[in-house]
This record gives structure tokens, sequence and C-alpha cells, in this order.
């Protein structure tokens, strides 16, 4: 049988509201997608617990040894911690944080960003969308495909933003300046100039591919905004335009992807950013912004 997409899911979990009358008669009558649900709110609510020990100021050492690492300024070999109470630094609460991202997401609706998506053949056009809840058919095998990822995804949504706050203090603590970082060592190996389509003129944007320790990472910069009900997704495509590879959702102007292993870039040469509706089909709109080709630099 068919099963509610595992990304759609997680945004109710996320959400945190009671799901429509068609989620819920689904839920009630499918004991997978119920199961999966019951574990991502579990995991939702655990990620947004509140701590209950408040941050401690880290030993003189701790900077010292920032600083040498660093290379910062002699200026800035004094602690920045002396003195100063840990408490005095705002930072929201997990459940806050959530409650933010929650009115973010209905200022400005938007999908989860998930993984690489993996190889799609088929030429890029347009589709008709289905308007039913978004579903997941069942494996050759008769069991459910799942997203082994979400559950990982929905922790650090819900909680990860803590994660960095004790360095994070710590430097911003210093204040800017004064100090100076080596270069960046990762490896350009390709650029594109992305050209708009009919109906997004005033698009422009521009794509490079870093390499770092093996990883290769595409950098999109576009300056293009979508209807309050759409996202903008970004794409590798083969030059013939007979497959295609989602990268993940871009937010903001600017954002870095992940290339997957096993894609050869001399076949994917084509970088794409297309307006996409938040309907849960993972498929191309067919509705492309920007395209451009690679070529190695």
């Amino acid at each position: 049988m068919d099963h509610i997409e595992p990304e759609e899911l997680a945004v109710l979990a996320l959400d945190g509201r009671e799901p429509d009358a068609a989620v819920r008669a689904h839920l009630d009558a499918c004991p997978d997608c119920l199961a999966e649900y019951d574990s991502l709110v579990r995991t939702v609510a655990l990620g947004r617990g509140t701590p209950d020990d408040a941050f401690e100021a880290p030993p003189s050492s701790v900077w010292a040894a920032i600083h040498a690492e660093l290379g910062l300024a002699p200026e800035l070999a004094a602690d920045p911690t002396v003195g100063r109470a840990p408490a005095a630094v705002a930072v929201a609460s997990a459940p806050e944080a959530a409650r933010a991202a929650s009115a973010d997401a209905e200022a400005a609706p938007g999908r989860e960003p998930g993984p690489a998506s993996g190889e799609r053949s088929g030429h890029v056009a347009p589709r008709r969308r289905s308007r039913r809840p978004a579903l997941a058919s069942d494996g050759p095998d008769g069991t459910r495909r799942r997203s082994a990822w979400l559950p990982i995804a929905v922790v650090a949504a819900a909680g990860g933003i803590l994660a960095g706050i004790g360095l994070g203090w710590l430097l911003g603590a210093s204040g800017s300046g004064g100090g100076t970082t080596g270069p960046d060592p990762a490896v350009v190996l390709a650029s594109a100039e992305l050209d708009s389509f009919p109906g997004w003129d005033d698009a422009v944007g521009s794509a490079t591919v870093e390499e770092l320790d093996g990883t290769r990472t595409v950098v999109v910069d576009l300056d293009a905004t979508v209807p309050a009900d759409e996202v903008r997704e970004v794409w590798l495509i083969r030059s013939d335009a007979s497959g295609l590879v989602s990268l993940g959702l871009l937010d903001g102007s600017s954002g870095r992807f992940v290339v997957p292993e096993g894609i050869d870039l001399d076949e994917y040469t084509l970088v794409d950013v297309s307006a996409e509706p938040v309907d849960g089909d993972p498929a191309h709109s067919g509705d492309s912004i920007v395209r451009g080709e690679l070529r190695s630099t």
C-alpha cells in the first residue's frame, strides 16, 4: 500500500500541530506510518528538552589553546570569560528556538531540506502534480521505503542550534578583528554562470565546484525570490537532460551542497535552480529559474 512520505511525517512532528483529516485517517489505518510518526514525535520531544545544567565558563587554558591555534593578535591573549558570567549570554532554550522556527515557517512556508536525492532518469519537463497527501510506495520486497537520516535531521532541527554555543560565545566575547586565519585550502574545480529562464529575467546566479579532502561541494549564489508557497531547489543535470540529481534546497542567496558519491561531473555538467511548489512531489517542477554549464577552471 502507499504510505505518507517520511519527510512529510518529519515536518508534521516538528510543527507540533495535529495532522489534517486526510493524514490522520491514513495514520489510523496504517500501523507503519503511525509508528514512524510517533517515533519522530518522541525524537522531537527529546531534542527540545531543556538541559538541567547551566553553561559553565571554561578554564583559561581553553582560551589560551584557542588563541595559539588561531594565531590571534597579542592584545586578545587575555581570557575574555574572566569576570563575565555565563548567565549573561543570551541563549534561547530549545523550546523557544523551536517556537521561533515554527513562526518563521508560517511566515515563509517551505519544506525541510533533505539529503541529496538519488539519480532520476528522464527529461526535465513540467508535470501535473497530485494534490493528495504525499505518499511513498512500498519497495519491491513489500517493505516501506524510509529515510534513515530523518531521526538525525529531526534532532538537529529541534535542538542542534545549541551545539556550538560554548565555543561561539568564547570567540564572540573576544570581538571581531585582530586575528588572522590561514587561506581556504579548497580547490576550485569548475564554475558556471547561471543564465535566467523566461519569466525569471531578473535572476542572476553563479555556481562553483570545490573539492576539499576528497569531498566535492557545489557553491551556488543566486539573486532571485520565489512566491511564498514555493521553494528553490538545486539540481545537477546531465548535458543531454537524460538524468538529474537533486542537491537540496537553497535557503537565502547562497548555499553549499555536497555532490553525492558516484556522480560524474563530466556527465552532470549543468547546474539548475528550480522553483518548486511545496506539495511533497520530489520531481523537478519544470519551472527552472536559472541554469548554467560547468566549465573546468
